[in-house]
């Protein structure tokens, strides 16, 4: 499994591999798919057996418009109310639900089943029969969240209601092993949109909100894995250093390189980046970032995502265009239960910025940081209501970065698994006397 990487690519063959059950749900390189739980049955299935449930539930996962959509019931043997144990995927997608497998709960790990919401993990779904990759056949696992079942004996069929979703997530990716410069990493790709096949690059989607100019955000698509700690597996860490989005540029370290799949996935190529490079500045306080998403322009206006590796507040990248995506900082304290992590996201359809080779080029991000807080007075209330007649102030806050970024994660401590106190705030009249107080609930 293990080879040399020398100037010219190299092709390192691809083992299958399978995931943990107790681990999929944390497994780095994307969360799958999605399906909203519903009453109403889709009109894509056909056929179904019987159900013991009076209260059977339906949906379809599907991640893009053009990808595959697996239609779903799930059903309860010990009959209504008694909690959804049966789950039937139509992975071959002909609309007959008759003969795909029964899937049960995952044996040994907990379920929650309350009258208020219910929670399992299903699995594994296993790929149609011939369907393999990489010489090993596809799995799947599903996480069902029941969030209101109180809806579910009221709630009428024909109309939708937001009572719970299923995760539909992989339980696979295959591997390589490779050596740089003496040091061998473990690479590999994983199906991060949960649609039986790999290669798929993350999909921008544009959209509008009311008053506000045109956004976009990257629908998840396929993921490389990278060990970069060494530690003979993937782990998702707090910076998500070992998954970025499937393209063809890969980085180790602040390297890029050049990286395609085999066409029949048994195999990853990767060699030295053959063009040009730009090398970018990070201002104004380039050392504080730990992890930076950009998307790239393409050929014909495509765009692509990828995550270069941050080096002494450097990256270096192919030149062209580009606009900021994601960045990640590291605020550190003098204990390490003090280190602190904030990580933003920029959605606005801003003009791109150009990186050239053999310039000197920067870009904006990170601190120092700008907090916006805006408020809104609302007189009165609601005529007749207990409310009539008071005063409501709403107020708001965001934290912009240097690039425009917005920043609404905020985890502290060794592990960020801990959040900073709650902002505050006080009210003061024009002649600056105290009129009230509080800390922002939400933000």
């Amino acid at each position: 499994m293990a080879a040399a990487l020398t100037a010219s690519a190299e092709e390192f063959p691809l083992k299958f591999e399978t995931i943990p059950a107790q681990d999929v749900l944390e497994f780095p390189g994307g969360s799958g798919t999605y399906g909203m739980l519903a009453l109403g049955k889709p009109g894509k299935i056909k056929n179904e057996p019987k159900a013991k449930s009076r209260r059977p539930l339906y949906g379809e996962c599907r991640q893009m418009p053009s990808g595959p959509a697996f239609v779903f019931r799930l059903d309860e043997s010990k009959g209504t109310g008694k909690g959804y144990d049966r789950l039937i995927v139509d992975m071959n997608q002909n609309g007959d639900l008759t003969d795909d497998a029964v899937v049960e709960p995952v044996a040994g790990r907990p379920r929650e089943f309350a009258s208020s919401r219910e929670e399992a993990l299903f699995g594994p779904i296993s790929a149609p029969a011939g369907k393999l990759i990489a010489g090993g056949r596809p799995i799947y696992y599903a996480h069902l969240n029941l969030f209101n079942r109180q809806m579910l004996e009221s709630a009428p069929a024909d109309r939708n209601f937001f009572i719970g979703q299923l995760q539909f997530k992989a339980g696979w990716y295959v591997d390589t092993t490779v050596e740089m410069n003496g040091l061998k990493r473990k690479v590999g790709v994983f199906d991060g949109d949960s649609n039986l096949r790999l290669g798929d690059p993350w999909q921008p989607q544009t959209y509008r909100m009311a008053g506000e100019g045109e956004s976009w955000f990257f629908q998840t698509g396929d993921s490389f894995l990278v060990d970069a700690n060494g530690s003979g597996k993937f782990e998702m860490d707090p910076f998500g250093s070992e998954f970025c989005p499937f393209g063809p540029v890969l980085y180790f370290g602040p390297t890029p390189y050049e990286a395609s799949l085999a066409a029949d996935n048994t195999a990853l190529r990767i060699g030295p980046w053959k063009g040009d490079l730009a090398e970018v500045e990070l201002q104004p306080h380039g050392q504080q970032v730990r992890s930076l998403t950009l998307a790239r322009e393409r050929p014909n206006g495509r765009w692509d995502l990828i995550q270069p590796g941050v080096a002494e507040g450097r990256i270096k990248v192919p030149p062209g265009n580009y606009r900021l995506y994601g960045c990640t900082l590291l605020g550190a304290g003098a204990l390490a239960r003090d280190h602190l992590k904030l990580s933003a996201n920029d959605r606005t359809l801003k003009k791109p910025f150009s990186f050239a080779a053999g310039k000197h080029n920067t870009l904006a991000c990170g601190a120092a940081l700008e907090v916006k807080v805006t408020a809104l007075k609302t007189d009165g209330g609601t005529p007749g209501s207990s409310n009539q007649g008071e005063v409501m102030l709403s107020i708001n806050s965001s934290v912009l970065g240097a690039g425009g970024e917005v920043y609404s994660t905020f985890l502290k401590g060794e592990r960020f698994d801990a959040r900073p106190p709650r902002p505050t705030f006080t009210v003061l009249d024009a002649q600056g006397n105290r009129l009230g107080g509080g800390s922002l609930e939400y933000g």
